[in-house]
């Protein structure tokens, strides 16, 4: 029913705000055992895709369950409201996990679908932070153009609440100037700071870690170990307050290499 689905767009919400990751697993669980009650289970497939996105952030599971990923194949009878969440949660998901290939997946199919629901601007964001990874390895400007496209985006959803996106156009543009070939250190890591600090106003204690963490790995790009270590320690202090033991371990791995290398 409509007060079902709102409940479910309302906990999305509150992921996208960075809610502790533990409260919306508590949340998500309570969902499930009651929708488990219900003769009429429409929304178990969506809280189950949100338990999978949250439990997989926690670091309670390396991987995305596959019984959940066999519903997005081609030609699959599945509602353009199902398709939509578990691209969209997919997409997220593969990015936090390194994944950038199967996020790059994830958001392309959502455009071919032409999935153009509210969170779609979310997703514009991390399609923009996708693109610039597979900038780095591939090097073709069309990802610079869809950075662009995001952060063209993300201005246009800032003027309407800047608390909500303008961490995300900074961010877009510091990851921007920061693969740029006449890169500017002073311009990006200012860009980095500011994606920080919007992020702290909003109370945003995810993306204030994932802005750490992307200014960390440009210092060490440029040489700048000192930086580097700061901002991936400060990443994973904001990660540690969202509940992500999946992110602190993987800062942990990558501050762990950059002191093996300084050494």
């Amino acid at each position: 029913d409509l007060a079902s689905r709102n409940l479910v767009l309302m906990v999305q919400n509150l992921y996208f705000g960075g809610t502790k990751l533990s409260v919306l697993k508590k949340n998500i669980s309570s969902r499930i055992n009651l929708e488990t009650q219900r003769s009429h289970q429409i929304l178990l497939p969506f809280w189950l895709i949100f338990e999978d996105t949250v439990f997989t952030l926690i670091g309670d599971q390396e991987m995305l369950s596959p019984n959940i990923e066999a519903d997005l194949t081609e030609g699959g009878t599945v509602s353009s409201d199902y398709l939509d969440f578990l691209c969209h949660q997919r997409m997220q998901s593969s990015y936090w996990l390194g994944h950038y290939d199967r996020a790059k997946y994830y958001a392309e199919r959502k455009i071919r679908q032409g999935l153009l629901k509210f969170k779609s601007i979310v997703s514009e964001f991390y399609f923009g932070l996708t693109a610039i990874k597979i900038f780095q390895r591939k090097e073709k400007k069309v990802w610079i153009n869809r950075t662009e496209k995001s952060i063209a985006s993300m201005k246009k959803a800032a003027e309407n609440s800047e608390w909500n996106f303008q961490n995300k156009v900074y961010l877009l543009e510091a990851e921007l100037s920061s693969v740029s070939k006449h890169i500017d250190n002073d311009e990006a890591l200012e860009k980095y700071n500011k994606a920080i600090e919007a992020a702290k106003r909003s109370k945003f204690i995810h993306e204030e870690g994932l802005a750490c963490e992307l200014a960390g790995f440009h210092c060490n790009r440029v040489g700048d170990k000192t930086n580097a270590l700061n901002f991936l320690s400060r990443a994973k202090e904001c990660y540690n307050e969202w509940g992500s033991r999946m992110k602190v371990k993987f800062i942990d791995n990558e501050i762990q290499q950059i002191n093996n290398t300084a050494s």
